[in-house]
């Protein structure tokens, strides 16, 4: 009896997985296509830096940069990918806010924390990769 419900249920949580991650997939094609149509006004936007608005240009490239890295995160799936996001969005802020001395501070601790857990706190895919493969061979070995 209990097997019987365990097997539909899993086969409801591989369903929506499965459904889940298209509407992921999708939404990050939105998102492309998005950043598609904001750099087709990007001569119109270079117009703009001779008039004096740089700061304009440059957070218009940014959010276009950050639009990407989202849309590559939830292709991903992977802590990398979350971190450099919030490293850009961060690093985005502390751009194009002229903050005070305080939030300036805050904004280069943030950034800073975000490089020590992505270096020290998780192994990156690579690194998952590599620790799977010695496993493995450890494995085969006895």
């Amino acid at each position: 009896m209990h097997t019987k419900s365990y097997e539909i249920l899993h086969k409801l949580q591989i369903i929506f997985f499965r459904l889940a991650l298209w509407i992921e997939l999708f939404v990050a094609l939105l998102i492309f296509v998005g950043i598609v149509i904001h750099f087709s006004r990007l001569p119109a936007e270079l117009g703009e830096i001779m008039g004096g608005g740089f700061n304009e240009f440059l957070h218009y490239l940014l959010d276009a940069l950050v639009g990407i890295e989202v849309a590559m995160m939830l292709c991903r799936h992977d802590l990398d990918s979350i971190v450099e996001v919030m490293i850009f969005a961060v690093t985005k802020s502390l751009i194009i806010n002229h903050e005070n001395s305080i939030g300036i501070l805050i904004g280069v601790v943030a950034v800073a924390v975000l490089f020590a857990i992505r270096k020290f706190l998780f192994l990156s895919a690579v690194d998952l990769a590599e620790r799977k493969k010695h496993a493995d061979y450890i494995q085969r070995e006895k």
